[in-house]
């Protein structure tokens, strides 16, 4: 394997989320944090959640979840933490040089535009129903359409 492979299996890569209860922002954004890393083919959970921005607690993992991705890529099965407790200490420690070197600062905006969330209740105003369209037949563009 040659040093630049050897690099890039190595390298971390961090999964960020929000939503969590506490933080200083707003419901339901809570606080950024790293919730999980991918170190080659092993990734770690820290944190784990349903679903996001749901009303279900966040839960830490310590020590955390580890997966190997290559040989369980649907993340069922985790591995004894303690036949790995190199690869703990090495993605905290790189976990916590990355946090270190992030310029936290407040967002730009917390509005979100309801038009790009996705929607099912008819009953709120959104979109639920199929845009009427009959492009072959020489109808509408999706433009035309989206107006009416």
């Amino acid at each position: 394997q040659n040093e630049t492979s050897r690099r890039r299996s190595e390298r971390a890569l961090f999964f960020w989320r929000d939503g969590f209860k506490t933080g200083p922002l707003p419901a339901p954004f809570g606080r950024f944090d790293v919730v999980a890393m991918k170190i080659g083919w092993y990734k770690l959970w820290f944190w784990t959640k349903s679903s996001h921005y749901n009303a279900d607690e966040e839960v830490y993992h310590d020590p955390p979840l580890i997966f190997d991705v290559l040989n369980d890529p649907a993340e069922a099965y985790p591995l004894d933490p303690d036949k790995h407790d190199d690869l703990i200490r090495h993605a905290l420690h790189l976990m916590s040089e990355h946090k270190a070197s992030i310029e936290w600062s407040a967002p730009l905006t917390l509005a979100r535009d309801p038009k790009y969330l996705p929607c099912v209740n008819v009953e709120s105003g959104c979109r639920t129903r199929p845009l009427p369209l009959d492009l072959d037949g020489g109808g509408d563009s999706i433009d035309q359409a989206e107006e009416r």
